[in-house]
């Protein structure tokens, strides 16, 4: 400790002390009758409202007793502990007390601490108080945070206590919101009838009143029939009401005259909008451009339920990764891609790492980084539950790249990273799909035998499957074809393997060549069978990473290669399969994608949170 902060912690315990033993106190705070002993020049120097008191010439300053009718005495204990002692424990109990407190006696540091405290704690249990508690004492920001904690959580909100507390009024500005994360229309209906039971018999005739009223904010024509119909048996006062009946059964026959175009009529709620994305992540520059640039920090999104196109911020963009090498996303939507460092940041930590970032949906689309490991390359990415794989690829081991059959996990949860029982073989540009709760490896490259010699490596026609309970890999029935820069999905509980560049068989050698086989494995049998074949000859990405993901119960392929070349253009195609007519259909032509890009997931977002595209961009 420095000569300074030894004098001031001298200074502040010899301050506490006096303040305990009431020596040279000039001045006594009065708060809900309780009497506080205290020194002017301590209360001026962390308080502008005393400062001014003390100065400002008028009674108060010769007053020995200072009447506080607005500060609760317990939160005004902890305050002039904070000043005596630097000690300040907020509590969820405590912090709307001390923060009112800060505010009338314009603390400003400790009112900004409160507004922290409550911003870190807060839940679907309590947002919907700290809203109004925000609003009415103007901490903008606050409640700013607060309205977009209670819309986005909407659903686990509505479970607590606080929402059958407001006010009718609070209650009806609430719901007319277009931005509740709610998926079904149902759940409003549910609030407002929850509400008006809610409450003692003698507030129920009052909140009965509300109920027409409340109920114009529900979107009726958005509700099943059946359900409608099954509230209205369900709740008495519904029926008891002629206003509200006519509002129900004017929803039902215009449900009835017009099934598919009532809810065209009526604006979705933002939970409504929300489908399971095409994400294209990870592109150069080239391939489209506006007047606004070349979109090098967007990746492609595509939404086979409209047929709409999207952008996705990049993570190449800014100081995340320079090179996407593959992602996943895992089963509570998490979007993660692995990589190598942008340059920036390589020069800085001078080690080559594999880098894992996350997309933070809340954070207007940045990516978050989480962790690093040790350096490979051409592996693949796993995840089950909260837990990431790290899955083969090239080590660098005795000062050369080779293949490896090393496998790490990771918690999303924090941790280091841990080893995990090793691939049966060594593998690199392999491909992994998660199917009830395992891992399946197929298809790569894998060293011809373990002697370091110049045979090249050879092509693999194996399936693995990996059991995290048992930390052990079984050996399944082999594919048809040796195989790599294939895609891999799960659809119905089957695996289809589609593309690449292979032989038939077993790889002893044999010529290799482009493949339009699509191959689905069936895990209950323990077999695979022939499925459509692909439109054309066709490999996956140049980073090996998969370009096809299943949305809808139908699988796409988001552009494809027709060539090994390293320099070929992708053909930007979007490719269609319908299991049920068991062929391929092309759903669109020359997306407005780049001329390349790193891996394509599946995830479920909101295209509210994702930039449209600009009138005039254009393929180059």
């Amino acid at each position: 400790m420095d000569l300074t902060s030894k004098h001031g912690l001298v200074l502040l315990n010899q301050l506490k002390r006096m303040k305990e033993t009431e020596h040279l106190t000039d001045v006594v705070l009065v708060a809900e009758g309780i009497s506080f002993p205290c020194h002017r020049v301590v209360l001026s120097a962390f308080s502008p409202y005393f400062r001014v008191m003390f100065t400002c010439g008028l009674r108060e300053c010769n007053n020995r007793e200072i009447f506080l009718r607005d500060t609760p005495a317990d939160s005004l204990a902890l305050l002039l502990n904070y000043m005596y002692c630097s000690d300040l424990p907020l509590t969820n109990a405590n912090v709307q007390g001390i923060s009112i407190a800060a505010f009338l006696l314009q603390m400003d540091d400790v009112f900004t601490r409160c507004q922290q405290h409550m911003t870190e704690n807060m839940d679907a249990s309590n947002c919907l108080g700290v809203y109004y508690f925000a609003r009415d004492l103007g901490a903008e920001e606050l409640a700013d945070h607060a309205q977009r904690f209670l819309r986005q959580h909407f659903v686990q909100v509505c479970q607590n206590e606080e929402v059958l507390e407001l006010e009718a009024h609070q209650l009806g500005k609430l719901l007319t919101s277009d931005d509740l994360n709610v998926s079904r229309e149902e759940t409003i209906l549910d609030v407002v009838l929850h509400w008006v039971k809610h409450s003692a018999l003698m507030d129920g005739e009052v909140r009965v009143r509300h109920l027409p009223e409340l109920l114009r904010k529900v979107r009726l024509p958005l509700i099943s029939p059946d359900y409608l119909r099954e509230a209205m048996n369900r709740n008495t006062a519904l029926l008891a009401s002629a206003e509200c009946l006519e509002m129900v059964n004017e929803a039902l026959e215009a449900t009835a005259m017009h099934p598919s175009a009532v809810p065209r009529k009526l604006k979705l709620r933002y939970g409504m909008e929300t489908t399971d994305l095409l994400l294209c992540v990870g592109n150069d520059g080239g391939g489209i451009r506006s007047r606004y640039g070349n979109y090098t920090e967007r990746s492609f999104c595509y939404a086979p339920s409209t047929g709409r196109t999207y952008y996705i911020t990049s993570p190449r963009y800014g100081e995340a990764v320079g090179y996407v090498c593959t992602g996943v996303v895992t089963e509570g939507n998490d979007i993660i891609v692995a990589g190598e460092a942008g340059v920036r940041r390589m020069a800085r930590q001078k080690i080559m790492n594999v880098e894992i970032y996350r997309y933070k949906v809340e954070a207007q689309g940045s990516w978050e980084r989480l962790t690093s490991a040790e350096y490979r390359d051409s592996y693949a990415l796993g995840s089950l539950g909260d837990t990431l794989y790290l899955l083969g690829g090239q080590m660098k081991l005795k000062n050369q790249f080779l293949i490896t059959n090393c496998v790490e996990r990771w918690s999303l949860q924090g941790g280091p990273w841990r080893s995990a029982a090793p691939l049966p073989m060594p593998l690199a540009y392999h491909s992994v799909v998660r199917m009830k709760d395992r891992l399946y490896v197929m298809g790569g490259r894998t060293p011809q035998s373990y002697r370091m010699d110049d045979e090249p490596d050879r092509l693999s026609n194996r399936l693995l499957e990996y059991d995290p309970n048992t930390n052990k890999w079984t050996e399944l029935g082999p594919m048809k074809y040796s195989k790599y820069r294939c895609s891999a999905v799960v659809l119905n509980g089957e695996i289809f393997v589609m593309g690449g560049i292979g032989c038939e068989g077993v790889d002893r050698g044999q010529s290799r060549h482009c493949l339009d086989a699509v191959e689905i494995y069936n895990a209950d049998g323990d077999y695979w069978r022939d499925g459509p074949p692909l439109p054309c000859a066709q490999l996956s990405l140049h980073t090996n990473a998969c370009n096809a993901g299943v949305v809808g119960g139908k699988i796409y392929v988001c552009g494809y290669y027709k060539g090994a070349g390293r320099h070929d253009d992708i053909t930007k195609d979007i490719l269609e399969l319908d299991p049920w007519e068991n062929r391929w259909t092309v759903v669109a032509r020359r997306a407005l994608m780049h001329d390349n890009y790193d891996v394509c997931l599946v995830a479920n977002l909101n295209p509210r949170g994702l930039m449209s595209p600009p009138a005039d961009l254009v393929k180059q």
